[in-house]
C-alpha cells in the first residue's frame, strides 16, 4: 500500500473518533507535518469526505461516503464473519454466483471449504486475491477502471463483462437500508450491483445491524420487495420484519 493511502486510512480512522477537530490537534494525533496533513485533507475534501472551516476539520456523515476498503474491512469484522458464514451455507457445489465489492461479502470465502467447483463472478480485486489459491473456486474477474480506494473495477467495461453471465445467486451489500429501500453512496458501484442483480435468480443482501434504519444515502439501489434474502447479524426491528414478511423476503440472523 502506498504511503499516502496508509496515511489516509489512519486519518479517516482518527476523524471517525474525532468528527470535529482543530487542525493543530489533528496534526498531533497524526504525527505528521503541517504540509503533509494539508495535502491529505485536500485529497479527502475533493472526495467529499471532510470539510475544512476556520482551522477545524469536520468528517461529513459517513453514510454518504464511499470509504476505503482497508477502513471498511476493520469495521464490524466479527459481525461480517457471522454473516459470511450464513451466506456460505446457501451455496452448493457447482454453483455460479456474483459477489460484489463489499468487504462483508469477502467473508463468504472464509467458509467455502466443503463445496467444490464454485464459479465466482466479481469486480472485487480482493476476492480474486483471496480466492486464487482455493482450488475449489474458479474466479472470473471483471476488468474496467480500477478504483484503488474500493479495490474494485468499475465503469462501462465492467458492466459489459458482468452482463455475459447469469448466476443462481448474487451476494451484495450496501451503505444503508430502511423501509424505503437499499441505498448506496456511489453511482458507479450502484450500477455494477444492479447489473449483477438483474442477471441472478436470487438477490441476497448481506448487511450488518449498523446499517439498518438509515436512509441518508441518496442513491436508491433496489426496493425491499425486489430482494429474496437478507442476511444480518442481529434481529431487525418488528416494523422492518413485518415489511419483509409482506414482501416475501426471507430474513436470516
Amino acid at each position: 500500500m502506498k504511503k499516502q493511502q496508509r496515511r489516509l486510512e489512519k486519518l479517516l480512522a482518527v476523524l471517525e473518533e474525532n468528527q470535529h477537530i482543530h487542525i493543530k490537534r489533528l496534526e498531533e494525533l497524526m504525527e505528521t507535518s503541517t504540509s503533509t496533513l494539508r495535502r491529505d485533507l485536500i485529497e479527502l475534501e475533493k472526495s467529499g469526505m471532510v470539510r475544512r472551516t476556520f482551522g477545524f476539520v469536520t468528517l461529513l456523515k459517513k453514510n454518504n461516503i464511499e470509504f476505503t476498503t482497508t477502513y471498511r474491512e476493520a469495521q464490524n469484522a466479527e459481525e461480517k464473519n457471522k454473516i459470511g458464514y450464513f451466506a456460505s451455507k446457501l451455496i452448493n457445489s457447482s454453483d455460479a454466483i456474483f459477489i460484489d465489492t463489499s468487504t462483508t461479502c469477502q467473508y463468504i470465502l472464509e467458509h467455502l471449504n466443503e463445496q467444490t467447483n464454485i464459479k465466482i463472478i466479481t469486480n472485487n480485486l480482493a476476492i480474486a486475491e483471496k480466492g486464487r489459491l482455493q482450488t475449489n473456486l474458479h474466479i472470473f474477474l471483471a476488468g474496467g477502471a480500477l478504483k484503488p480506494y474500493s479495490n474494485s473495477f468499475l465503469g462501462d467495461d465492467t458492466i459489459k463483462y458482468l452482463a455475459n453471465f447469469h448466476t443462481r445467486m448474487a451476494f451484495f451489500s450496501c451503505n444503508s437500508i430502511s423501509e424505503k429501500g437499499v441505498f448506496m453512496a456511489d453511482m458507479e458501484q450502484t450500477r455494477c450491483k444492479q447489473n449483477m442483480l438483474k442477471n441472478a435468480d436470487l438477490s441476497i443482501l448481506l448487511v450488518d445491524h449498523t446499517k439498518f434504519r438509515q436512509d441518508t444515502d441518496f442513491i436508491k439501489m433496489v426496493p425491499i420487495h425486489k430482494l429474496d434474502i437478507i442476511i444480518t447479524d442481529q434481529k431487525p426491528d418488528t416494523t422492518f420484519l413485518k415489511l419483509c414478511k409482506n414482501s416475501d423476503v426471507r430474513v436470516v440472523y
